[in-house]
């Protein structure tokens, strides 16, 4: 408390004593007393009678203010686009794209239900406040307007590749990140209404693989051994690199009954295709359940099928396995 507010509480304080009783002034008074005890004075806090910095109400000519949230919360929404740009050789400018935002103002007030008369001898009593005492009503206030445009200098991306990034505003502040990208970007932001990212290449990085890269060719059996063959479709671009490819092999049985017989992984390098031979002998048991058989009376044709996937070994690809879908199913006789 500085020395002018103590003054006044001391100048108050010896009004109101004066007023009060009758005061010999001749006698002196004690400041350094009086000083002492208006410092120790409580002073009013938000929500306390008197203090008028959140909004209160009048009743019968009493102001009441209540003790509770912010009367103001403010919150933006959020407005955003995707720019994509595929393999081009040289450069390429976005299309124009305009982005909106709404700030809404949440002004919240109580309504005591009912609200207490003032209680006789206490006229500045606040009335208390049922579960419903506060409510709360959003408008909107104000609207943020940009237009975004991205331009892309020149770089090599491959037939599968693309490059993809987001952009958005929230109130005032326009933002952009990279959703995926073949290259590490220098981005550059310019304008402030008109905004415009320019993207320069640095260096290629690796995306994920093409999932249709590799495709299945035919499923067949002979002389107690499966061939698998597989078609690659971008031996060029993966010219030195290998690929993996992992065969799951399972006897079909009676509606959902179906056993896996073992599982392996053979590796090549890349080229137009790849032939897959193994008998069932050769795979890997390992997690390899039999279960019992419900229908042991039920001796039809045996038919296999396979589960396969594939990942890319090298560094243009980032190594993820790619799913495929089931070979057709083969009788094995």
């Amino acid at each position: 408390m500085n020395n002018k507010l103590i003054a006044a509480l001391v100048c108050l304080g010896m009004t109101g004593a004066a007023s009060a009783a009758d005061v010999d002034f001749d006698k002196g008074t004690d400041v350094s007393k009086a000083i002492e005890q208006a410092v120790t004075l409580d002073m009013p806090y938000p929500g306390q009678i008197g203090y008028d910095h959140n909004p209160g109400q009048w009743d019968n000519g009493n102001f009441y203010n209540y003790p509770g949230q912010s009367p103001h919360h403010i919150r933006y929404s959020r407005d955003c686009h995707n720019f994509s740009f595929g393999p081009s050789a040289g450069s390429m400018l976005s299309d124009r794209v305009r982005l909106e935002s709404v700030e809404y103002v949440e002004e919240c007030h109580y309504v005591p239900d009912p609200p207490p008369p003032p209680q006789p001898g206490h006229p500045g009593h606040p009335p208390k406040l049922n579960e419903k005492g506060m409510q709360c009503m959003e408008r909107p206030h104000d609207v943020f307007r940009r237009t975004v445009q991205l331009s892309m200098a020149p770089r090599q991306l491959l037939p599968w590749e693309n490059d993809s990034f987001e952009v958005c505003i929230e109130g005032p502040r326009v933002d952009m990140r990279t959703r995926e990208a073949a290259y590490s970007y220098d981005i550059s932001e310019m304008g402030q209404y008109d905004v415009r990212y320019e993207l320069t290449p640095r260096y290629k990085v690796p995306t994920a693989p093409d999932r249709n890269g590799l495709s299945a060719g035919a499923f067949s059996f002979a002389d107690g051994r499966f061939t698998f063959k597989v078609a690659e479709r971008w031996a060029q671009e993966y010219a030195g690199e290998k690929v993996a490819i992992k065969v799951e092999l399972y006897k079909d049985g009676f509606l959902f009954f179906n056993s896996l017989k073992g599982e392996k992984e053979f590796t090549f390098d890349t080229a137009a295709g790849y032939e897959l031979n193994f008998s069932e002998g050769e795979l890997d048991k390992t997690h390899v359940v039999q279960p019992a058989d419900p229908f042991p009376l039920n001796r039809g044709p045996k038919k296999y099928y396979l589960h396969w996937s594939f990942h890319r070994i090298g560094g243009t690809s980032t190594g993820e396995k790619v799913k495929k879908d089931s070979t057709d199913k083969i009788e094995v006789k």
